[in-house]
């Protein structure tokens, strides 16, 4: 490369066995820690919304933890509550509630107003004093005359305690509770605590229009010639990444019954076509067929596909519920694999290090058990892209792993995701050489997976390098070749991006 750079730090030598399994986790207390101002810090630099609170739940459990609330989550309990904050007057014109009941048991309020305070992640010490608040409610409700007004009032400051604390969390005066929990006042309660009496229109639901909001491509549907034994995951999806695809891409096998396998593929075929509400309901008629008829594994794979549809849809919460459940019923390796590969994400994302850490190194774990070596080396190289970012040296010890996994496959995105992945952690720790390296390999591989947005990608970033120790004549050879890719991709943000550095060059 013409370049004599001495290395800053020596790469870590890592003892392997077999085909080369990480070292493993040190236990908890052992791990480097990091303060919490630190952690705030990071988390209030991070553009990634901040959120998940990790909390292990009991064994029975349905969900492993819930998400902080964000501007975009207070968005969506506003879709989520607002159809029940709609008032008589609008009635009349709502295909929504026309022509149903008004009338609410308050078991049904009582539940939904707990689960509002889970799925928000109240801390502990709040979640205490609301829990405390509707015992009171509940012992109230238990007297053979109960004071009404009193557990409207309990309510009511329950809510604003809830209210508080979002408003607190977002710097941002919000009575999303207050105004759902009026809404239903509005409404005829039935005092009788009876949990089996439930109206499904004031039932929280996948909020309609949700789909818009978040997609904007058009709707697709599910190739005719898709075999009804077996749906590929990695062809009905459409996997925004290429290391998703790798982990995604593993059979699912339909059961033989008739019924189930035909509630199950119509499903599928609905979350495709870019539907979830009604992929959901689909689902949940296969869920109860797959009970009725005692096939707890079909079970395990619907409530991954519906934590797929809420995943899709930034509704973490009930996502993880799904994933979780998945886990909890399945005794397939491949769906553990994809399962704790998908929660892992959705902590990755909201920057919650732990709980990242520990459902991708299951995901290694099950990918080992069922020899998916994509898999193990994507989840591999998530966790080294991790501690890459908190400058943690442990970083190359997953990726150079990760590498050696991924040569003995033939998937060339995974291998240049990987190849990619390392140079990004070379050049954070100093070794330019070993970088350019990992992005010449970037390059290779993922020229032979035809994506050339990735190749542009690559040598923009290897040029990146070269004008850091300006090289600035193989820089503009490697942004040269960006550009060309780039424009075959059909990029035009990354060309002029391109452009303007070729643009500083010349000048």
């Amino acid at each position: 490369m013409g370049l004599n750079l001495n290395n800053i730090y020596q790469r870590p030598y890592i003892v392997r066995d077999g085909r080369g399994l990480v070292k493993k986790k040190q236990d908890d207390d052992a791990q480097k820690t990091r303060t919490q101002a630190e952690q705030e810090e990071k988390s209030q630099n991070n553009t990634r919304s901040r959120g998940l609170q990790y909390v292990e739940q009991a064994k029975d459990q349905y969900v492993q933890s819930y998400t902080n609330i964000t501007p975009a989550q207070s968005q969506r309990a506003q879709q989520l509550y607002g159809q029940t904050a709609k008032t008589e007057q609008t009635k009349s014109s709502s295909s929504y509630t026309e022509g149903r009941s008004s009338k609410i048991n308050i078991a049904q309020i009582l539940k939904d107003f707990k689960n509002t305070a889970v799925a928000i992640g109240t801390p502990a010490d709040l979640s205490e004093e609301v829990n405390n608040r509707i015992s009171l409610i509940q012992a109230q409700l238990a007297q053979p005359n109960p004071d009404t007004s009193l557990v409207k009032s309990d309510l009511m400051n329950a809510s604003r305690q809830l209210d508080r604390y979002i408003s607190k969390t977002l710097n941002k005066d919000s009575k999303v509770v207050e105004n759902w929990v009026n809404a239903l006042f509005l409404q005829d309660i039935d005092f009788n605590y009876n949990e089996k009496d439930i109206n499904p229109q004031f039932l929280v639901k996948f909020p309609e229009g949700s789909t818009e909001q978040k997609k904007t491509e058009k709707a697709k549907t599910l190739p005719e010639n898709v075999s009804d034994m077996e749906v590929s995951s990695g062809v009905v999806e459409n996997a925004e990444s290429a290391e998703n695809a790798a982990v995604q891409q593993t059979k699912v096998y339909i059961p033989q019954d008739k019924e189930l396998k035909s509630l199950f593929l119509q499903s599928k075929k609905l979350a495709y076509a870019n539907e979830p509400q009604k992929a959901i309901e689909n689902f949940q008629k296969a869920l109860k067929r797959a009970e009725e008829i005692g096939d707890t594994e079909t079970g395990a794979k619907i409530y991954y596909e519906v934590g797929k549809i809420y995943d899709d849809h930034d509704y973490y919460a009930q996502a993880l519920k799904s994933y979780n459940k998945s886990l909890n019923q399945t005794t397939d390796n491949n769906v553990k694999t994809k399962a704790h590969y998908s929660m892992a994400q959705i902590y990755d994302d909201v920057n919650q290090i732990k709980p990242a850490l520990d459902h991708y190194y299951s995901s290694v774990a099950w990918g080992g058990e069922s020899e998916n070596l994509a898999a193990q080396s994507t989840s591999l190289t998530k966790m080294g892209n991790i501690y890459t970012d908190m400058y943690e040296q442990d970083a190359l010890d997953y990726l150079t792993v990760a590498d050696d996994l991924a040569a003995e496959t033939d998937n060339a995105k995974v291998k240049g995701y990987v190849s990619s992945s390392l140079a990004k952690a070379y050049d954070k720790f100093g070794e330019p050489q070993e970088a350019l390296k990992s992005y010449s390999n970037a390059v290779k591989h993922y020229s032979d997976a035809d994506s050339p947005l990735k190749v542009a990608q690559s040598y923009m970033d290897a040029a990146n390098i070269m004008l850091d120790y300006n090289c600035n004549n193989k820089a503009r050879g490697l942004l040269e070749k960006a550009k060309t890719y780039a424009v075959q991709a059909n990029n035009t943000s990354l060309t002029d991006e391109i452009n303007q550095k070729l643009a500083a060059l010349a000048a």
